[in-house]
């Protein structure tokens, strides 16, 4: 295998990282502290990139980027302001599902508007006792003689506060009596929805929110495929989301490994610098190794979604798992090496440590990664 990036991959990333140094990077540590959201003009200025519908076909308005590009790319994002990839990659999302499942009008109305980075997009499948167990969501669509009327709440939804639409996932008859779950666009302008934002640990210039749906009527094209197919709708895209979770990891440990060897560089203790000590050399080469494997593993669960490798569902999720837990070590070590300095807000290293968390739980927590991957093995589930 070869594991060199061509010529074309090579000047992306370049030009990529020469814009977030210069322009992004200098603004990052002031915005997460005063927790303001990622300015709308970032977002639009990673379609020039790539990074907005990298990865959707070309015919619906994306790039049709390789996956292993377009998870290099977000690397490199997450390695300056992972809040940055966040709040587009759930657009990116949301984009997916619509130039997929939605009607022509649809597609016409939103997907422009999305694609050009204008329109932020939510996901809004979570709710209060809903996570892993997606299948039985309790937020209810009932038709009305113009569509549909929701009511619900969703919880931890990224994009919350700052979405203009968003895809929602929710309960609705089907045409045997029962209940199937369904997706429907909404806008955040519609009556009826209100989102409270949520303050959490990391990643604070990505808001959080719950989203309430009270009575909230929307027309019956902005049903997404047919009704109690939305399951399998959310199912589909798990794969890239937990590749890309694992490459946004990665792109905190670099950042990580980066800071801490600068610091082991440049701190002078009884006269030397700390990198001299051979117990700093050992944390260095250990996050050396850590980040390494991780970036073979990201880069393997990516290459399984170019070349539709069958076993590339069980290599996304020991990606999620072990990248995003390896970067929570790195993350520490790097603080470790710091010293005091690593514990106080003079330094990144404390943010890249409370982003890195969050990887841990999102597209599926860890915990539910590794259940999956013995699964591929064992052919028994843990669930039923």
């Amino acid at each position: 295998m070869d594991f060199s990036l061509d010529s074309t991959q090579v000047a992306l990333k370049d030009s990529l990282r020469r814009y977030l140094e210069k322009e992004v990077a200098p603004v990052v540590d002031r915005y997460e502290a005063q927790k303001e959201p990622v300015p709308r003009a970032f977002v639009a200025a990673m379609r020039d990139f790539g990074l907005i519908g990298g990865l959707m076909p070309e015919k619906d308005g994306g790039f049709g980027l390789p996956t292993t590009t377009y998870g290099m790319l977000i690397a490199e994002v997450a390695r300056v302001w992972p809040s940055l990839r966040s709040v587009f990659a759930v657009s990116n999302l949301a984009s997916f599902v619509l130039a997929e499942y939605g009607n022509a009008a649809l597609r016409e109305k939103y997907l422009p508007r999305i694609l050009s980075g204008e329109a932020i997009a939510c996901f809004a499948l979570s709710e209060p006792n809903i996570g892993s167990d997606a299948a039985n969501v309790q937020t209810r669509a009932e038709r009305t003689a113009n569509g549909w009327r929701i009511n619900g709440r969703k919880l931890y939804i990224t994009n919350g506060p700052i979405c203009d639409l968003g895809i929602v996932f929710v309960r609705t008859p089907t045409s045997d009596g029962k209940h199937g779950v369904s997706c429907l666009v909404f806008e955040s302008s519609m009556p009826g929805v209100s989102c409270t934002p949520i303050g959490k640990m990391g990643m604070h210039s990505c808001p959080l929110g719950e989203l309430l749906f009270d009575n909230v009527e929307v027309p019956e094209e902005n049903l997404l495929g047919a009704p109690g197919e939305a399951f399998a709708i959310a199912k589909q895209h798990l794969n890239v989301g937990r590749s890309m979770a694992a490459f946004s990891a990665l792109g905190i440990a670099e950042a990580a490994l980066e800071a801490a060897i600068r610091f082991a560089k440049d701190r002078v203790q009884f006269g030397r610098p700390i990198g001299s000590f051979q117990l700093v050399q050992q944390m260095i080469a250990d996050m050396m190794t850590m980040v390494e494997t991780a970036r073979l593993l990201s880069y393997r669960s990516a290459d399984a979604i170019d070349r539709q490798d069958p076993e590339n569902k069980a290599l996304c999720s020991m990606a999620k798992r072990y990248v995003t837990d390896i970067t929570l070590r790195v993350a520490e070590l790097s603080l470790q090496v710091h010293g005091g300095a690593g514990y106080t807000t003079l330094f990144p290293v404390e943010r890249y440590y409370r982003d890195a968390r969050h990887l841990c739980i999102a597209e599926g927590t860890n915990q539910i990664q590794s259940m999956l991957v013995a699964q591929t093995a064992l052919g028994l589930s843990a669930l039923r």
